[in-house]
Parts: structure tokens; C-alpha cells; sequence
């Protein structure tokens, strides 16, 4: 069966199967020195040719091998097609013929090359500390220099409505997830500039937060879900923007006993612990607010607010590092909890701790900006 496109190929960069280039010219080399440098660093078990040149065993310290002497590659290792798009037919023939199933065109006219190269040239451009913009970014940028942005989290994975969604033609569908799926359901996917698509699973709508931080320039811009809506319209959205409004928030959920304990109760406990030393260690004057959050009766939920600019730019500077080492310290390897241990529910566990981080930002902040609250909406 022939597998291709941007889910497929990621899974099996992420995977622990062999990746296998087929062809020995320059686009195979092309291919190789791409992918064996950041940000993919993968390892490339072996160039496959048709037939092998004699004296050729090796190319960039990589084996060189004959279709017919690739038996170990059968069933555990995907077979990137890295040559001029006329060979691409009869190779596949031949790889059929051979008993081979897995098999990606990466040829030089091929959508998934110029996806890869893409990615290459964002990290490129990044570390010559130069931006790497895509149309579609520079697009969007172009319609979000002033005004309001609130966008709305949607996956492939959604569930479908029954609810019209007319009245909220305000908001501005973007696809979470989208590095992880071929499907593509929203005008705005949050796998495009700088992103972190790819960790949806963990991050869950912190993916779409993420983008917006670094590629949305509007004066204010919020998220919300496809299920869970700001009881707002347009005329509100517009009295917003001309405010002095600095931050809109959800009506807050009430735990009882307590946060942490409620936490602890529908989640894991290493978890919250593991936040907890975070704010320690990377933001020690949030930990009085920290502890107040984690003694008190209430949060805010969901990770929807709406924020000026200045202000959704700092919450995303000061969120993200936290994350981040709870991410790696949460399921790492001196964690009593892999990442094979949660479910899929648990596998969110960013997405959790984020809910409770966002308390702990804004009433720290609560007396510097001014923060009012909406009512929520959640459709079926």
C-alpha cells in the first residue's frame, strides 16, 4: 500500500521504523541532507537503488544497497522515492514486485518535498535570524494589523454540530492539529509559520495559542473552541477593540475542597507537582499566586481569554517555558508516568495544567490590567 502525505511521513520520521531513500542521485542527496539536519535529525538506515553500480557501497557514510538484496526493509521501514518524477511509475512497479508496501513519493515535483523543503527553510532563515514568511502567513498578516482577532480551535477530530454557527461568522476558524492529519477543514491551519502543530495532542488549542502569538499582529485576539463560544456579537467585539479593556475572561469554575485537590482527583497528581516546581524555578515571583490558586475554590477554564496584544504576547512568553518543562519532566524519563501510561484524555495533560497557569498569570496581574468576564456558550 503506497502511504503518502504530511501524516503519514511524520509518523514515520517519529517512529521506529527505518527510513530507506530510494535513488543515489542529487535529488536523493537533497533529500538526505535535509531530513539528517534540523529540524527532522532523522537517521536514514540506507539508499536502495534498482541497480547498483559496482564500487558504489556507500553514500554519505550511509549503505548503498540493490531493491532486490532490501528483505529487511519489507516490514519495518518506509521507503522515501527521491528521484525525477518520470522514474517514479516503474519504480513503484518494481518496489510492488519486490514485495514492498510502504512507500512515499519525495520526488522532485512532489507536494510532501516541497512541504519538507518548506520546513527546512524556516529553520534555515531561523538561524540566520532571519523570518521565513509563507503567502498564507503574510496573508493573514495583512488582514490582522489592527481591530480584534478571536479565533476558534477546530480539529479534524470534532465532533459535527448541530448548532448553527452563523452568528459567530466573527471568529476565525483555525485547525489545530494540522501538521498531524492530511485533512483540512478550516481557511487558517496552525501548522503554517512558527508553529508547534505537532504537539496538539499534548498541547490540545495551546497549539492555535501558540500560533497566534507568533504569527497574528492584531491589537487584541482571543481563542475560544468550536463547542465553547464568548457570549459576545459583533457589535460587542467592536466595543472591545476601542476599550480600555485589557483582558476578557471566562465566568470561573468553582472547585471544592480546593483546586489542587480537585485537580488531583480527575487528573495526576505528579503533574500538578511538577507545575508547581516549574513556577519555582522559571517564574518565582508567581508563586505566592501560585499557592493561592492551588488553596482557593476557583479557576479559569477551557484556556479561552481575549487580550490586548502586549498583554497576549507576555502570557505566551511567560506560559510557554512552563510548559515546556513540564512537558519534559512530567512524562521524562525520571517521570512515574510515561507517556504510554496515559489515555487519551490524560495525554492532555498540557492542556490541564494551562487551564490553571492562565489563573495563576492573570490574578497576578489582577490589579495592573483590567480584566472583565464574559459567559460562555457551549453548542451541541
Amino acid at each position: 500500500m503506497n502511504i503518502c502525505g504530511k501524516e503519514q511521513i511524520r509518523r514515520a520520521l517519529e517512529s521506529d521504523d527505518n527510513i530507506v531513500i530510494y535513488g543515489a542521485g542529487m535529488i536523493a542527496g537533497h533529500v538526505y541532507h535535509c531530513l539528517s539536519a534540523e529540524p527532522f535529525c532523522c537517521s536514514i538506515s540506507a539508499f536502495m537503488v534498482s541497480e547498483k553500480k559496482e564500487g558504489i557501497h556507500e553514500l554519505y557514510g550511509t549503505p548503498v544497497i540493490d531493491v532486490h538484496e532490501g528483505n529487511k526493509y519489507k516490514d519495518n521501514a518506509v521507503i522515501l522515492i527521491a528521484v525525477m518524477d518520470m522514474y517514479y511509475e516503474e519504480i513503484v512497479r518494481t518496489l510492488q514486485e519486490e514485495g514492498f508496501k510502504n512507500y512515499v513519493s519525495m520526488t522532485f515535483e512532489s507536494k510532501l518535498w516541497e512541504e519538507v523543503r518548506a520546513v527546512y527553510a524556516e529553520e534555515l532563515w531561523r538561524r540566520g535570524n532571519r523570518k521565513y514568511l509563507p503567502l498564507k502567513v503574510a496573508l493573514q498578516q495583512k488582514q490582522s494589523g489592527d481591530g480584534i482577532h478571536i479565533y476558534r480551535a477546530c480539529s479534524h477530530m470534532d465532533k459535527p454540530l448541530h448548532t448553527d454557527l452563523s452568528e459567530y461568522d466573527w471568529e476565525i476558524p483555525i485547525q489545530v492539529g494540522a501538521a498531524l492529519t492530511q485533512a483540512r477543514i478550516c481557511p487558517v491551519c496552525d501548522d503554517y509559520g512558527e508553529n508547534i502543530s505537532g504537539r496538539n495532542q499534548e498541547y490540545c488549542e495551546l497549539t492555535a495559542l501558540y500560533w497566534i502569538w507568533k504569527n497574528d499582529v492584531s491589537k487584541y485576539a482571543g481563542l475560544c473552541h468550536y463547542r465553547r463560544h464568548f457570549e459576545l456579537d459583533k457589535e460587542m467585539i467592536g466595543q472591545i477593540a476601542e476599550s480600555d479593556i485589557d483582558v476578557v475572561l471566562t465566568v470561573p469554575i468553582f472547585n471544592f475542597p480546593d483546586v489542587r485537590s480537585t485537580y488531583v482527583h480527575d487528573h495526576i497528581e505528579e503533574d500538578w507537582n511538577v507545575m508547581m516546581k516549574a513556577i519555582a524555578d522559571l517564574a518565582p515571583d508567581y508563586c505566592e499566586t501560585a499557592r493561592a490558586v492551588q488553596d482557593g475554590v476557583f479557576y479559569y477554564a477551557y484556556n479561552m481569554f481575549i487580550a490586548r496584544r502586549e498583554i497576549l504576547n507576555d502570557y505566551s512568553e511567560w506560559l510557554f517555558p512552563i510548559l515546556a518543562y513540564c512537558e519534559g519532566n512530567c512524562s521524562g524519563r525520571d517521570s512515574s508516568i510515561s507517556r504510554e501510561c496515559r489515555d487519551s484524555y490524560q495525554r492532555r495533560y498540557i492542556g490541564f495544567l494551562a487551564e490553571r497557569l492562565m489563573s495563576i498569570y492573570f490574578l497576578h496581574h489582577e490589579k495592573e490590567y483590567r480584566i472583565v468576564h464574559a459567559g460562555k456558550r457551549f453548542l451541541t
